[in-house]
């Protein structure tokens, strides 16, 4: 019987939701070797769990994603599943009218798993592209902007998938040739099985990868926007290459002795990481801290899914300890020298990362201006809101223009 054209309607938007969540998550569902639980939302039924499983697979294997357990209740699900299932959204907005329905309907009705799913692997960010880094580590890149339009290297926090930055690279990628990578060695490898190797895990290596990156989409030089951790990466890649034309530098998460305070978070991670990269027994036993619900309190429930990417299993743990632990150990003074034009932005609400060290900076940069927002904690900077995109734009306008009048 055909669905009223509401009904189909509905379904469509349920569906087109479910499989962007499921590209938006696919990170974190390949990370973890185990078979991942999920449980629909608050109110569904018990009784359409398996219609609701069945559908679940259908889109998964239209992904080429590993398969996940629908269960009917949240009650037993660690973290990682918690987090999933909060994304997810399952049972939400419609997606019983097409629960069990046919992969091919009929005129009028929900539009096939197998077409929305591929609607949804084309959208922003789409799918990467390996690029080699010049120690052969592969790097998973992503661009969006029309190749001719000047380039922006987006650098973003370690360990963290595409998807915190997809809302900057659209925001961007009108007037800019936007690029971006994850973090070495926390992401799938090109066959999907398990993170790439992880070789050099210094900061140095970690910005050698921005003009790899450039080298790999042809790009001979780019402005340069790093966002906490990838702050310091993209200071690191500016002191030592003429190829970073300009910084912007969001929220940053710097080492500067004892020249800049830190918050008891920056402290508290530094100690976790510290543990976390010495052996992978250390490592086993944060993560079992890290499996418990608890874990996801601090954790902003709408991107929670990406935050606790680097701490999926023991061993990205560990990893992370020693590619995060480089970063946050790492003293950024000697960096302070680079001559780019700079915009270096902060909030007095940031609790995460210390304001203290933006402003360091900014006094210490040749060319840098500070702004120090009256308003946004650490997270707020991934948002992309209105305020931080004009900033930003007004910014790389700015550089474009002076740049293109000097050559």
């Amino acid at each position: 019987m055909r669905k009223p054209e509401g009904v189909a309607e509905a379904a469509n938007d349920a569906l087109h939701r479910l499989a962007t969540a499921l590209v938006d998550s696919a990170s974190l569902v390949r990370a973890v070797p185990e078979r991942l639980r999920v449980a629909p939302v608050e109110g569904v039924s018990p009784a359409s769990v398996p219609a609701l499983r069945s559908l679940l697979d259908r889109l998964t294997d239209a992904l080429e994603l590993p398969r996940l357990d629908v269960v009917p209740e949240p009650a037993r699900l660690w973290s990682v599943e918690l987090a999933l299932s909060r994304r997810l959204m399952l049972g939400s907005g419609g997606l019983d009218a097409v629960a069990g329905s046919s992969a091919r309907p009929g005129p009028g009705e929900a539009e096939g798993v197998e077409d929305i799913a591929r609607s949804a692997s084309a959208a922003l960010p789409g799918r990467p592209v390996v690029v080699r880094a010049y120690d052969g580590s592969p790097l998973r890149c992503w661009t969006a902007g029309r190749e001719g339009l000047p380039a922006v290297a987006l650098v973003t926090a370690c360990g963290m998938p595409v998807g915190l930055v997809t809302r900057w690279m659209k925001a961007l990628s009108g007037s800019f040739r936007v690029v971006t990578w994850e973090s070495r060695g926390l992401f799938a490898a090109e066959n999907g099985a398990g993170p790439a190797a992880l070789g050099d895990h210094s900061l140095a290596a970690q910005a050698g990868d921005l003009p790899a990156v450039l080298d790999g989409f042809g790009i001979r030089r780019a402005h340069t926007m790093g966002l906490c951790g990838g702050a310091a990466i993209a200071l690191a890649a500016a002191s030592t290459s003429a190829r970073v034309m300009s910084l912007s530098l969001w929220h940053g998460d710097y080492e500067l002795g004892g020249a800049a305070p830190k918050t008891d978070h920056q402290r508290d991670v530094q100690s976790l990481l510290a543990m976390a990269s010495r052996n992978l027994r250390q490592a086993a036993g944060l993560h079992r801290l890290m499996r418990r619900r608890s874990a996801l309190d601090g954790m902003r429930p709408d991107i929670a899914h990406h935050l606790i990417h680097p701490y999926a299993t023991p061993d990205l743990l560990h990893r992370y300890g020693l590619l995060n632990g480089a970063i946050m150990a790492t003293d950024c003074r000697p960096f302070l020298a680079a001559g780019q034009p700079a915009l270096v932005v902060s909030s007095p609400k940031d609790t995460t990362a210390h304001p203290a060290g933006s402003e360091y900076v900014a006094t210490r940069l040749p060319r840098a201006d500070l702004r120090m927002l009256p308003e946004g904690d650490h997270l707020s900077a991934f948002d992309a809101g209105p305020e931080l995109v004009r900033l930003a734009e007004e910014f790389l306008h700015d550089v474009t223009a002076t740049h293109r009048k000097d050559t």
